[in-house]
């Protein structure tokens, strides 16, 4: 059995869920409610949406796909310029 002075204080406990934001769930979501509410009634609107959505989604990858291209030729012309510094 110890001898102590000072108390020390226990550690606060704290009930933290941490919240998590699903894009393409949401996107889901937002289609099955649109599709349920209209049935059909405002065919056009749940359309445009649903292109929107897509556009958002390919956009993305072809940004992607271009900074990765660029990365590589940033990297090429390096290394020919580090292999005609210092071997020729």
């Amino acid at each position: 059995m110890a001898l102590t002075f000072f108390k020390t204080p226990k550690n606060k406990k704290f009930n933290y869920r941490p919240l998590y934001y699903d894009q393409k769930k949401e996107e889901r979501e937002k289609l099955q409610k649109t599709a349920l509410e209209d049935k059909g009634q405002d065919y056009e609107q749940a359309l445009r949406d649903r292109m929107r959505m897509r556009w958002k989604r390919s956009a993305g990858a072809t940004d992607k796909k271009a900074s990765n291209q660029r990365l590589v030729i940033i990297l090429v012309v390096i290394f020919l310029l580090f292999y005609l510094v210092f071997f020729i």
